[in-house]
């Protein structure tokens, strides 16, 4: 799937690309600039007369210097049209829009005023309506030099060109739209995005739609439209502070991006250094530029366009694993080849860039606009992959869906099977409890009193199983009733150990001497008070004294309650496993020899939690010992 989709992906961006390529051409304009040189002037200090004897060094199309403190001057050798009238004018177009100061020296004026632009001039100073910094000049009627002065705090990237007034306004026509075609290009993709958030509600989606908003306005004011449409209202110098600080915010968002989307994959900790490491690189051009030092805050911040882009790239190549990130079930993740795919091609193409605008390589027209080409290549290829991102999530939430559904089925039919086997359980005690009754009246008519004793304890003991696996049952499926009221404790007490105690099984009820009534439910308390008992008397040495302890106690927490415990000398059964004892169906080894069912305890501490009681096992030295706790 990602094979077949990235390599179309790339066709059609390289496409788009060429079609906004395209419009900042203007191939249809006559130039009139036949040759240009330059001359740095490191002490700022020359003037144009100083400047006008130097030795220039010669150069094409477009002048990259990088970051420089020095004063750049422009001599430019202007050739007239053969078919130029008298007052013919030409129009000096000087891109892009970042660079601050610029001073023209002309031989034809005469009028000894200094004529500049720039970003830090107002716009509505600028000679010639248009986003790029123009000088109006007279054509003249022979070819003359005009020299530029350029100082600015952003790189030296500049591209300069003489049209005249029709080719001009032809010219910016065929720019504005190209404008438009971008920006229009990078809303269609930014309002996809907002939608898939809208669906998704992700943070990550979060994070690209304002990534994508910061493109877009970073993107108009590369053009120059910030000081078309606030030229009005703030000062130049603070429209050139606010888009150095866009350039660096833009710079810094995207990384942290970039971060984010790295790790979902769960880098390693050498990993998570390096990304917070060109987190702080930005976080660092940002402190210079808050101090101030606004040419070394972007030439840093230049630096971590070209460097960090690598480092991403690198490092999501090492350390991504598509296995691991498989087994790690994470829908969203992208594959490895199309993160790395992206990550390379992105290299490739911000590094045309960044190297002339470091003033490593010469500029050329692409270079000029580079970083604009970045953020629309960088924004779409984006928009595609998180796409893809959207559409994986979207797939594992409709199987997710499924298997909820699946899951909701599975657990009513469980319910329905559960229902069944309760009314068939019921009915199964009904009728078997019938028999036993009749078993019961016909010992009666017995005379062997031994005999008599055997039946009736047999009896007991059937009936104590169906009970103890009906209220099992019940409390499975949450329908044991609670009615709560006044309980004698010790009546109750007094009556199971008459019912219980069998032959010269002895049973010693220590309680205090004043009544001990608490508000519960009656019959459950009788089932874990029963069950504790029967437990010690089952499993207790023969012909040993079971004893029960009635005191009042604060639990832990402070609460005032009643503690019961039921206490016996380990027999056959030994000592039961403290972690265990509790368990459903659990039964020690030496207890197996032993009637029962294993469902005694488990009854008692699931009753205990349901009136709100708790029964703990505190065995010591000598006793198997188990808590009862009720509150008061």
């Amino acid at each position: 799937m990602y094979l077949r989709t990235v390599p179309m992906l790339y066709k059609v961006l390289l496409t788009l690309l060429i079609l906004c390529g395209l419009p900042f051409s203007t191939a249809h304009a006559q130039d009139h600039i036949i040759s240009r040189a330059y001359w740095e002037d490191t002490s700022g200090q020359a003037s144009a007369a100083q400047a006008n004897v130097q030795t220039f060094t010669a150069y094409q199309d477009v002048l990259s210097k990088g970051y420089t403190n020095s004063a750049i001057w422009i001599r430019l050798e202007i050739k007239p049209d053969v078919h130029t009238a008298a007052d013919g004018k030409l129009i000096l177009r000087i891109r892009p829009i970042y660079l601050d100061e610029l001073t023209l020296y002309d031989p034809l004026d005469t009028s000894d005023i200094p004529r500049m632009t720039g970003d830090r001039t107002n716009y509505t100073e600028e000679e010639y309506e248009s986003l790029t910094h123009t000088f109006v000049i007279p054509e003249g009627d022979k070819p003359r030099f005009l020299l530029l002065r350029l100082k600015t705090t952003s790189t030296t990237l500049v591209h300069i060109e003489a049209l005249s007034a029709d080719d001009m306004l032809h010219s910016e026509i065929h720019m504005m739209l190209s404008y438009y075609f971008v920006l229009s290009l990078i809303a269609v993709f930014l309002i996809l995005v907002f939608i898939n958030w809208l669906n998704y509600k992700d943070s990550l989606y979060a994070l690209f739609v304002v990534r994508h908003a910061i493109y877009f306005v970073y993107s108009a004011s590369f053009f120059g439209f910030h000081r078309l449409l606030l030229g009005d209202l703030i000062e130049a110098r603070i429209l050139d502070i606010g888009y150095n600080w866009l350039v660096i915010g833009t710079t810094g968002f995207s990384i942290w991006f970039e971060t984010k989307l790295l790790r979902e994959y769960s880098p390693p900790n050498w990993a998570k250094k390096i990304l917070n490491g060109l987190l702080a690189w930005s976080a660092i051009a940002a402190l210079f530029l808050l101090f101030g030092e606004a040419r070394l805050a972007l030439k840093i911040n230049m630096m971590l366009n070209g460097i960090g882009i690598i480092v991403l790239l690198v490092t999501a190549f090492i350390f991504i694993d598509d296995e691991k990130a498989h087994k790690s079930r994470v829908s969203s993740l992208l594959k490895k080849k199309v993160l790395v795919s992206y990550y390379l091609t992105l290299t490739a193409f911000i590094w045309l860039s960044v190297m002339a605008n470091l003033g490593g390589v010469g500029g050329n027209a692409f270079s000029t606009y580079g970083l604009v080409f970045y953020a629309l290549y960088s924004g779409v290829v984006m928009t595609v992959l998180m796409q893809l991102r959207a559409n994986q999530l979207r797939n594992t939430n409709i199987q997710f869906a499924q298997d909820l559904l699946l899951s909701e089925q599975q657990v009513e039919l469980e319910i329905l099977r559960r229902e069944e086997q309760s009314q068939l359980l019921t009915m199964l005690m009904h009728e078997i409890k019938n028999p036993l009754t009749v078993i019961d009246l016909a010992q009666h008519a017995d005379n062997d009193q031994e005999a008599k004793n055997y039946i009736r304890r047999n009896v007991s003991i059937i009936k104590n199983i169906l009970d103890r696996c009906l209220n099992a049952d019940r409390i499975s499926i949450g329908k044991l009733n609670v009615k709560k009221q006044d309980v004698d404790v010790h009546e109750l007490l007094r009556t199971l150990i008459a019912q219980q105690a069998a032959g010269s099984q002895e049973i010693m009820l220590h309680t205090p001497s004043n009544a001990v009534n608490i508000h519960t439910d009656y019959q459950c308390l009788r089932i874990i008070l029963s069950n504790l008992i029967d437990n010690a008397l089952r499993y207790g040495v023969q012909l040993q004294a079971i004893e029960v302890f009635v005191s009042n106690k604060n639990n832990a927490t402070g609460n005032k309650g009643l503690s019961i415990i039921v206490a016996n000398k380990p027999g056959i059964a030994s000592w039961p496993e403290p972690e265990k004892v509790f368990q459903k169906y659990y039964r020690s080894t030496g207890a197996k020899s032993i009637s029962g069912t294993g469902l005694g305890l488990f009854l008692v501490a699931s009753i205990s939690k349901i009136i709100g009681a708790t029964c703990d096992y505190i065995p010591d030295e000598t006793s198997v010992r188990f808590e009862l706790w009720l509150p008061t």
